[in-house]
């Protein structure tokens, strides 16, 4: 008798703890509100890093964002956005340190900077990380983004998943 009410407790627990197991946290239409902010927020900023990266000499070019699966279950998403560039008379790596200084003077925080593997500044500024680098997928070109905090989503959100939306400098 002890072990029937020890399995049907054990599977009891089981059960309900399966099926609380990625339920979204928000409803639909909050996961649409928080994704369309999220989006806003990240574009904004990786505006202000293309035209601080400007302003430092780096030639960007089209600046791409989308999104990209944070956790499955629980569902949640992050919108990400950048582009790249030539970096004109300077080295991608003193093009890196001079966009990177240039962002830390318009009130980015670096939160890490280095050379190795290759010349690279990640820095924050509240939920926002913005990165610059030099390209390994384009040698010479210096790439700039915004990343965006993890957005709590639900299945209808998916759609976004795969799509590539421009981002104008202004």
């Amino acid at each position: 008798m002890r072990r029937l009410a020890g399995l049907v407790l054990a599977l009891t627990t089981t059960g309900v703890l399966m099926a609380g197991c990625g339920d979204p946290k928000v409803s639909p239409e909050e996961g649409a509100e928080g994704t369309a902010a999220s989006r806003a927020e990240v574009e904004e900023a990786v505006r202000e890093v293309g035209d601080v990266a400007r302003g430092a000499g780096l030639e960007v070019g089209r600046l791409t964002g989308g999104w990209s699966v944070c956790t499955p279950e629980p569902p949640s998403l992050e919108y990400d956005a950048g582009g790249g560039g030539d970096p004109g008379d300077l080295s991608p790596a003193a093009m890196v340190a001079k966009v990177t200084d240039a962002l830390e003077a318009a009130g980015w925080k670096v939160e890490n900077a280095g050379t190795d593997p290759r010349p690279y500044g990640v820095l924050t500024r509240g939920d926002l990380r913005a990165s610059v680098g030099v390209s390994r997928r384009y040698p010479g070109q210096v790439t700039v983004g915004v990343v965006g905090p993890c957005v709590d989503t639900t299945n209808e959100q998916d759609d976004l998943l795969g799509e590539t939306y421009d981002v104008p400098l202004d």
